[in-house]
């Protein structure tokens, strides 16, 4: 009886949002763990380290999202009621890490410009674009310079 009676509250958790749908198997969202450098003052050496990191962390996210893609029709064909909601739910974790992964993935494409440009240096810090704060910021995929007229 204890069991069935957790069981049912943990569903209704579940389709209420207050449990992490997809926490349970696909684990959390990967996170970056890394800076990309500042193009501008950047060796070949950093730029190259960085695209490995990126292209590590893309597969992360792509193992992430499938699982996420699993869990999601699994979790839809078990219960009709709520289906909506659970494809809503998954929906949001699998936008906000992609999102993520496309902020980054702008950030090192506008270092790489800037590394191209300046032909780079040896002494560079972290990327403005970089920073936890300016991944939140909506991605642009138009390429920094002037604006357009």
């Amino acid at each position: 009886m204890m069991i069935r009676a957790t069981t049912i509250a943990a569903g209704v958790l579940l389709c209420a949002g207050a449990l992490p749908v997809a926490h349970a198997s696909c684990g959390p969202a990967p996170q970056p763990e890394f800076a990309i450098p500042d193009g501008a003052h950047a060796s070949r050496d950093e730029m190259s380290a960085a695209r490995d990191n990126l292209s590590d962390y893309s597969a992360q996210v792509a193992a992430y999202a499938s699982c996420l893609d699993t869990e999601q029709a699994d979790a839809t064909r078990a219960a009709s009621s709520g289906a909506q909601h659970l494809r809503d739910r998954y929906l949001d974790l699998s936008s906000t890490v992609l999102m993520r992964l496309a902020a980054v993935v702008s950030c090192f494409s506008q270092q790489v410009q800037a590394f191209n440009a300046t032909g780079g240096g040896a002494d560079a810090g972290p990327a403005q674009c970089s920073r936890a704060e300016a991944r939140s910021a909506p991605v642009s995929f138009r390429p920094a310079g002037p604006p357009a007229r």
